[in-house]
């Protein structure tokens, strides 16, 4: 199965790249349940001290980056790996503290970079609603703005969503803060969107896609099952975005290898 001139992820994306999406995603997280387990319980522990007044912040900040430096790390094996076997053997022999600082920087950079899109974002909503003149103390003058608003909104955050996996492996690829910062602003970049254009993305990324948005909704409702437990619902959640968020970043690397052809 395994030619001489091809990488994994050249193997993973030349045939059912969906399933090997799911399938090398989930191997980077069994492979070593003792890495897994140890990050999960680090993202509780740091979400737990998020909501401690005045210095919750930091540690949100850190939860963040950390699970940020854990999706490139994963995201680059795939990506560089020759093959199934070294793929195997560099899950096995993690080390949590190279992780960190190999790739911290790049993932607050990212952090950072994501923060301030967000700023922006809110910023040109709130001086939308301001030039149209709405108050928004009147619920019906609100409602009527988000109304008239709500689906070409909706639209955006949707072609945004669609192009993500593109930025993301930018974001993977990042060696220092100043890149990984970078990276987040490629969403605006002429390559970005020319690449999503490809026939191959679309086809990738709407079957990846959908099976992801399933499966949320499936997660939505077990998960209420648990909401009423303190800690538990916390936990439940943190393992959910874990998993998907590996998942996310190896579709990210394989959306970037198809368009790469």
């Amino acid at each position: 199965m395994q030619e001489n001139n091809m990488r994994l992820i050249d193997e993973a994306t030349s045939f059912e790249p969906v399933k090997n999406t799911f399938r090398l995603g989930w191997e980077f997280i069994t492979l070593n349940k003792k890495f897994t387990m140890s990050a999960i319980v680090v993202l509780l522990v740091l979400s737990l001290l998020g909501s401690i007044p005045m210095v919750g912040f930091v540690f949100s900040v850190f939860s963040s980056a950390f699970a940020l430096a854990i999706q490139i790390y994963a995201g680059r094996l795939v990506y560089e790996t020759e093959n199934i076997e070294t793929f195997v053997e560099e899950v096995h022999q993690i080390d949590g503290q190279k992780l960190i600082e190999r790739h911290f920087a790049p993932a607050l950079g990212a952090y950072m970079g994501w923060m301030v899109m967000a700023l922006l974002l809110v910023g040109g909503i709130s001086l939308f609603i301001g030039g149209a003149g709405v108050n928004v103390a009147n619920n019906a003058e609100l409602l009527a703005l988000l109304a008239t608003v709500g689906i070409p909104l909706l639209l955006v955050m949707l072609i945004f969503a669609y192009v993500q996996p593109l930025v993301q492996s930018n974001i993977v690829m990042a060696n220092d803060f100043k890149e990984g910062f970078l990276a987040v602003f490629t969403i605006f970049s002429r390559d970005v969107w020319s690449s999503a254009m490809q026939c191959s993305y679309f086809k990738y990324i709407s079957i990846y896609g959908t099976i992801v948005f399933f499966t949320a909704i499936l997660f939505s409702f077990v998960f209420s099952l648990f909401a009423a437990i303190p800690i538990l619902n916390i936990f439940i959640f943190i393992i959910f975005v874990y998993i998907l968020s590996i998942m996310m970043t190896v579709s990210a690397v394989m959306a970037r290898r198809i368009v790469e052809g």
